[in-house]
């Protein structure tokens, strides 16, 4: 098979890319199986024993973290500190009652599932899966009935295999891996048409909370981190004192107290038969640790564990049960705060006027969140949870402490917030800085592998390697000072794929590629953004009723400072309302505007937001 090919038909053209690339320079992966494996101070070097130990280690971690036990005694002796759902605030819903399944319903998610040759314990993969859809997308459907019927999700797809990862460290200490979970292909069929009907039920009665952003249709990290910036900003601007607690959980998809999830499902209008066939997916799992050996082409399997608690790791319906596990936290915690939830990241937003006050209600704010979680069986990592105090130029400094018992919490300048490097100034300094090694890195493997392969596939090795780096979170960072360093970066990878000297000109190899330079790439990140969440702005019709050539624009927020008129808030207003009027009016058909405003930004590669606001 030729490198192109490789490459085109490899499901991660970046791991792919580096194999070879290694492969060239000779550095090839070790094939010796796990050597040992400590625990609890003893050595173990037997295959079988390592095996066994693993999947011990993966099943038992979190009997410190979750206890279900105590949990449930705790309940039963002082019930007014469990969940804000168990204690019957709110209105309850409708109750949930599942619609029967269609066999195209069935057929279209056998086609919607990832091709994926990696197989569950029965050697079934979704390749396999999808080339037989038609035979076997009749029974799927009377399985999947006939569960929703009786309540009963079957036990044979209730088995998963266990993959450890190595994370980094020394590779004998248990810790340093990460499990990996393999569900059956049946399982992921089944689990997301039982996705669809209660996600539907959830949002038709707007069950989840809106603070939450995780696993839910249409919101993503970027709808999450304009949140929280978009706040600071704002508060910023009306010169507030800003201030956020990070909270980072220990394994807390692996520490759910199934009793307790399955208590609060009444609450969401998840009774009868729904409620017990919750319960039947969540009882009796098992699972057991495989491990690889690349010298010998073998795999070894541990003795089969039962599973007391957690969900199931790598499942489609498993990520909605937990959001439905922490939908009441932010009912728990105080008024005029701004939680901001992505599955188990949370973050906690207090603005104030006055520092002592801000001080008062971040203290009370994080006892409050964190006895949530002890009485919600999960575990706070006290070490990793940070806060950070926002600053501007125009604000006083002032010297906050968030204190619990004798103790502190770790106060940060600097954090990752879902992938993005932030500091306490938002001009994304660190985040640039964390970044240029990597784009460093994808341009050494575009040099390593040009002389290779064609033209076509230099351009896919650039949108896996360096364009999904720069395009996360770039209508965040693409504004800042620093991006210039990043362009420069662009320009060189632009230059070593179509064989230019370092001094050639950019701007007509972008154009010969159809690859958009950074400025224009970030004006199209931030009016994507502006277009799908439309609610989010006011026009100027909606505003005054002055008949005047701008009554379709914008709305310009009020800004006081240089630091908001850079966020993405108003840079989306003012980019918007710079576009061309041909644009403009397609703006409530999403599909039809990013491909004009594509072709727009093609053909005109702005170097900078000037040219863009210079050429209407």
């Amino acid at each position: 098979m030729t490198l192109n090919k490789r490459i085109f038909k490899s499901n991660n053209k970046t791991k792919t890319t580096w194999n070879i690339i290694n492969e060239l320079l000779g550095k090839q992966q070790s094939m010796q199986g796990m050597q040992k494996l400590i625990i609890d101070g003893t050595q173990l070097t037997n295959q079988q024993d390592i095996a066994n130990a693993f999947n011990k280690y993966f099943s038992s971690v979190n009997n410190s973290v979750s206890n279900s036990d105590k949990l449930d005694n705790m309940k039963h002796n002082n019930p007014s500190i469990y969940s804000n759902c168990e204690q019957g605030k709110g209105t309850s819903a409708p109750p949930l009652v599942f619609k029967s399944f269609s066999t195209k319903e069935i057929t279209q998610i056998i086609k919607s599932l990832k091709t994926k040759n990696l197989s569950g314990y029965d050697e079934i993969n979704t390749k396999l899966l999808k080339i037989s859809v038609n035979y076997i997308c009749s029974p799927i459907t009377h399985i999947c009935n006939k569960s929703i019927s009786i309540g009963i999700f079957p036990k044979r797809v209730k088995f998963s295999i266990i993959k450890p990862l190595f994370k980094k460290g020394d590779r004998a200490i248990p810790s340093n891996y990460r499990p990996i979970s393999l569900l059956t292909a049946f399982s992921k069929v089944i689990g997301k048409a039982l996705y669809n009907r209660l996600i539907d039920h959830l949002n038709i009665n707007s069950l989840l909370n809106p603070q939450q952003f995780g696993f839910r249709r249409n919101l993503s990290t970027e709808n999450a981190i304009f949140n929280l910036t978009h706040e600071i900003l704002k508060a910023l601007n009306n010169k507030m004192i800003v201030g956020s607690i990070f909270f980072d959980l220990e394994k807390a998809f692996d520490s759910i107290n199934h009793s307790l999830l399955i208590n609060k499902l009444p609450h969401y209008g998840i009774t009868g038969k729904s409620k017990l066939l919750i319960e039947s997916y969540l009882a009796n799992r098992f699972q057991r640790v495989q491990l690889d050996n690349p010298l010998l082409d073998t795999k070894l399997d541990s003795m089969w564990m039962k599973v007391k608690r957690g969900l199931p790791q790598g499942s489609i319906l498993g990520p909605l049960l937990f959001i439905l596990y922490i939908n009441d936290l932010p009912n728990s915690i105080m008024q005029n705060v701004t939680p901001i939830i992505f599955a188990d990241d949370t973050s906690i937003l207090i603005t104030r006027q006055d520092a002592n006050k801000l001080q008062e209600d971040l203290t009370l704010t994080f006892i409050q969140v964190s006895e949530w979680f002890k009485q919600n069986s999960l575990s706070l990592n006290i070490n990793k949870t940070y806060f950070t105090h926002f600053l501007s130029k125009s604000i006083i400094h002032s010297d906050i402490n968030i204190t619990y018992g004798n103790n502190y919490i770790t106060k940060v300048n600097d954090l990752k917030f879902l992938g993005l490097n932030i500091n306490n100034t938002l001009n994304w300094k660190s985040h640039i800085e964390t970044i240029l090694p990597k784009l460093s890195s994808a341009c050494f493997a575009m040099r390593s592998i040009k002389p290779l392969v064609s033209q076509q596939m230099l351009k896919a090795i650039y949108y896996s390697h360096f364009h999904t780096i720069i395009l996360y979170g770039l209508m965040f960072w693409g504004n800042s000072a620093h991006s210039a360093r990043v362009f420069r970066m662009q320009k060189r990878i632009i230059r070593i794929m179509t064989g230019s000297r370092s001094r050639d000109s950019c701007r007509k190899l972008f154009g010969h590629l159809n690859i958009l330079p950074l400025p224009s790439l970030y004006i199209f990140s931030i009016l994507r953004f502006v277009i799908k969440n439309r609610e989010f702005f006011t026009t100027n019709n909606e505003i005054h009723e002055h008949d005047t050539r701008q009554v379709h624009n914008f709305h310009f927020p009020p800004a006081n400072s240089k630091k908001y008129q850079s966020g993405v808030f108003y840079m989306g207003v003012k980019l918007y309302n710079s576009l061309p009027s041909y644009i403009k009016k397609e703006s409530n058909n999403i599909i039809k505007f990013e491909s004009l405003l594509k072709k727009f930004l093609l053909g005109n590669t702005f170097y900078s937001l000037d040219e863009f606001y210079n050429f209407i």
